[in-house]
């Protein structure tokens, strides 16, 4: 399949646009404005026309050095950034190493100033552009993960679980678009997103970066995350981490994943190839290991399943240092020279085009060693140089997408106005509204209304972690932005200072202050995140329950007084709980539980009001923090995740009820860590039952279904995939005595076949906007045939995906539908069986299997029906449930 992919990227060069190229000219994209440079220190015209003259008339030691993606402090990572970044310490890169890219990593450019960012590349671009060989221009990659959060002033997005819990596709896809803007208006060309991680694990460090645990939600809002980057022709998206990061066994990051074939394949996989869908110009690898195989080093993922099944033409980039990590971290390779040697020769041979060299360790691999290595490779003939022009070309080939060769600058001129501006502010606050989840809302008075919404003119406490101990500067910020925010782990990695760099936006007190008439009590506690890599439990030094794995929390003795002194004239209390900022393994824990500081602030509030005060609980939290005990002294609880930029105002309207809360959990909510994993797409076993399940979420009104029906109610005739699709319909009744937006979620809860099908898939999901109270509207779901789809056969799970024939339950609230399936079949493009020449999945090597086999090789069997599948998972009919 490899060769064939070079066949069409030469074809590409000779006859017209890349695929990638004419997928997003027949969409809204478009480039970026020029500015008034001249050609004459651009890449040679003729190399513009064709990239294969060009790659014929490089070097191996450029071509080597087109693959790599170093961090601009490379060169000297104690140095000062600003310092590192200027043209004169960064030279060698480009005039000896020819590198193709250059990042700054972890949401931190060298400055924090858009305008100033802007200029300094462009001058490195020039610089770039007048030293190295054949002047070929690098892109600069950054993270832009949600939003443009990487320079001041900036709107920041709600990170990513928020985004699930949303189910407004269009809502994501139009404010990324803006994210795409601002990453070219500020001299930038990738963007290390989307993140296509299912939420399986919480005490995963990232799990925040996920959008749901479902495989659906997750493939939906990836690709309009991807589309929408994609958007602007100077950007490219990097769909990440190919494949399995979400899942390792004992929930650390970048711990082994062992999974099963038919996980894998069922789940894990499927999202990606919806991201990869309508072309994305890079592909990021997981860093860790599948099965017991490093993700950098498997041909199978990167080249068979990656390229051969799905068709990516793109760039495949390794992670931060995952060269080494390879040999330090997988203990696949000798910490030796050999060993890196051995580790680059794997990985390019495994498919990886690109490699990611960051700084910080001085046994990592450097950019001149990277490249000497693979000269020495090529002269030894342990690697083809055949194969190092195969990446080079897929590099060039995203360069002349991106533009870059007819206009290697930024324009200057457009970041101003783009940056924090109203309309992507709008955006991202009407996002966090979307995304705010009332887990709970109970009576406390006798007229046995809820508590929320508040009247508005209450005198209320507000108090919970929020300020540093140490400088006194209110920091709840960090809690309601999160990682990736001007910093790996937040805003200034966690030391804020007075006047530093903030993202747009309001929070929670400030908006309360504005929009609330009555008093406001304000009692910040200690949340001390400065020194987020020292967080650890220390049991013998004392007081191990204030400290979590992303932050230290203190409740003063003069702050439990002043909480002791307002609670008792309280109207209403409102305690915020939750986590700090954190990514990566810093954040990976073992308890779900909330800190004891958390816990002792909460009860000290109780203690101090009247059965009738109301105690509302705000949280914000990257993953599902806190068990029933501590939620029972709540009458309230809203789940605000980390909403970002429009969170205050989000939040302070929903408590308020001026925002009718509308937003679902993408995840499970286990009752505590030893529980897990618990999801809503098991398979049928004895799992524990969630404290807060998928797609739990109340509003200040009710609603009630009511004539549910599937059209048409049976497909499968010849086959699945020769369907129109099927559509669910069902009316949708305000009962209450407010407008609200509701999500109507269609479920297969039942059906049987020759493997065990799963709890609940998500078929369809419709945001119905604002039904007014009395208002019947019909809703109309259009059934993903691809969530019904499972890998037959016995335990290896070998076989290919398809829909099994059957009757399949259709659940919407309580009222159920059934489809029938007539005839087995798949309706997904995906065709590649790993290591069987079984291609039906009967047990058996037949003549259909050799025809099959053959329509492989010939590259023909894309978009092909196969009659051979209406039997499919008919031989055994074991049930489900």
């Amino acid at each position: 399949m490899s060769d064939q992919n070079d066949t069409d990227d030469a074809q590409a060069n000779e006859n017209g646009p890349s695929r990638r190229t004419f997928m997003k000219a027949t969409g809204a994209a478009t480039a970026a404005a020029a500015i008034g440079t001249t050609t004459d220190t651009v890449v040679a015209d003729d190399h513009v026309a064709d990239i294969d003259e060009l790659i014929s008339d490089m070097s191996v030691a450029e071509k080597a050095g087109q693959m790599l993606q170093p961090a601009l402090t490379t060169l000297d990572p104690a140095g000062n950034a600003a310092d590192v970044f200027d043209v004169e310490t960064t030279g060698e890169l480009f005039s000896e190493a020819a590198v193709g890219s250059v990042l700054a990593g972890g949401a931190s450019p060298p400055t924090l100033d858009p305008e100033e960012l802007v200029t300094q590349i462009n001058a490195l671009q020039e610089y770039n552009i007048e030293n190295s060989p054949h002047g070929i221009p690098f892109f600069f990659g950054i993270d832009a993960v949600h939003g443009a959060n990487y320079v001041d002033g900036a709107t920041t997005l709600p990170q990513r679980h928020n985004m699930g819990a949303t189910r407004d596709v269009d809502l994501i896809e139009q404010a990324e678009e803006h994210t795409a803007d601002v990453i070219a208006a500020t001299g930038c060309h990738e963007t290390f997103a989307p993140t296509v991680e299912l939420q399986r694990d919480p005490r995963w460090g990232r799990y925040f970066e996920g959008i749901s645990e479902d495989a659906k939600l997750l493939g939906d809002v990836s690709l309009a995350r991807t589309r929408a980057f994609e958007s602007n022709d100077r950007i490219s998206a990097t769909v990440k981490h190919f494949a399995g990061y979400e899942v390792p066994h004992n929930g650390n990051d970048r711990a082994a994943a062992n999974v099963s074939m038919r996980d894998l394949r069922e789940t894990l996989l499927p999202p990606f190839e919806v991201a990869l869908s309508e072309g994305a110009g890079m592909v990021m690898v997981n860093s860790g290991s599948v099965n017991g195989v490093p993700a950098h080093a498997s041909h199978w993922l990167l080249t068979e399943v990656l390229r051969g099944e799905y068709g990516f033409e793109g760039v495949v980039l390794s992670d931060w240092n995952d060269l080494y990590r390879m040999i330090d971290l997988h203990e696949y390779f000798p910490d030796t020279d050999d060993g890196k040697r051995m580790a680059i020769r794997e990985a390019i041979q495994a498919g990886l085009d690109m490699f990611m060299l960051g700084s910080g360790n001085e046994n990592s691999v450097k950019p001149l060693e990277f490249v000497n290595a693979v000269v020495d490779l090529v002269e030894s003939g342990e690697l083809s140089e055949e194969r190092l022009d195969e990446s080079a070309r897929r590099i060039l080939q995203l360069k002349q997408d991106l533009g870059l060769f007819e206009e290697p600058y930024a324009d200057e001129s457009e970041v101003t106005d783009l940056v924090g501006n109203d309309e992507s502010l709008e955006n991202a606050t009407e996002l966090a509204r979307e995304s705010m989840v009332l887990l709970k809302n109970d009576p406390v008075t006798e007229d046995g209304n809820p508590v929320l919404p508040l009247s508005g003119d209450e005198d209320v406490l507000v108090t919970g972690p929020g300020i540093d101990p140490d400088t006194g500067i209110e920091n709840r910020i960090l809690m309601q932005h999160g990682g990736w925010t001007l910093g790996w782990q937040g805003i200034e990695g966690g030391s804020l200072s007075e006047g530093g760099p903030r993202p747009a936006g309001s929070t929670m007190i400030e908006a309360l202050r504005s929009q609330h008439d009555g008093n406001i009590t304000h009692v910040p506690t200690d949340f001390d995140r400065t020194e987020w890599w020292q967080t650890e439990w220390h049991p013998e030094e004392g007081s191990p329950e204030n400290t979590a794995e992303n932050g230290d929390y203190g409740f003063t003795e003069q702050q439990r007084t002043d909480v002791e002194s307002a609670a008792p004239d309280a109207d209403a209390v409102i305690v915020v709980l939750g986590e700090g900022p954190h990514n990566e393994g810093f954040g990976d824990r073992d308890t779900l539980q909330l800190p004891e500081t958390q816990r002792e602030i909460l009860r000290t509030v109780v203690e101090n009001t009247g059965d009738g005060t109301p105690v509302v609980g705000v949280e914000y939290a990257g993953s599902p923090r806190g068990r029933a005990a501590t939620f029972d002294d709540l009458d309230a609880l809203l789940y605000a995740g980390q909403p970002g930029s429009g969170g205050g105002v989000a939040i302070t309207e929903t408590l308020l009820g001026e925002y009718n809360p509308s937003g679902r959990l993408g995840f499970s909510w286990p009752q505590q860590a030893g529980h897990g994993p618990v999801y809503h797409n098991a398979w049928p076993s004895n799992l524990h039952e969630p404290l807060y399940s998928f797609g739990h979420g109340l509003s200040y009104t009710t609603f009630e279904y009511e004539d549910l029906s599937v059209t048409p109610p049976t497909v499968g005739k010849p086959t699945p995939e020769s369907d129109r699709p099927a559509r669910v319909s069902v009316d949708v009744t305000n009962t209450g005595d407010v407008a609200g937006d509701h999500i109507v979620e269609v479920y297969n809860t039942q059906s049987y076949g020759s493997v065990m099908h799963r709890d609940r898939r998500v078929v369809g999901y419709e945001r119905a906007a604002t039904i007014e109270p009395g208002e019947t509207r019909t809703v109309e779901v259009d059934v993903d045939l691809a969530a019904l789809e499972v890998i037959p056969g016995d335990v290896p799970g070998f076989g290919p995906r398809a829909i099994e024939a059957g009757e399949y339950e259709l659940t919407v609230g309580d009222l159920t539908t059934t489809l029938t399936v007539e005839n087995a079949g798949r309706v997904t493009s995906a065709r590649h069986v790993p290591g069987r020449f079984d291609i039906d999945g009967d047990g058996e090597l037949t003549v259909s299997d050799v025809m099959d086999i053959y329509r492989l090789i010939e590259g023909r069997e894309r978009g092909r029906g196969n009659a051979s599948e209406k039997s499919r998972g008919t031989g055994r009919e074991g049930r489900s449930r």
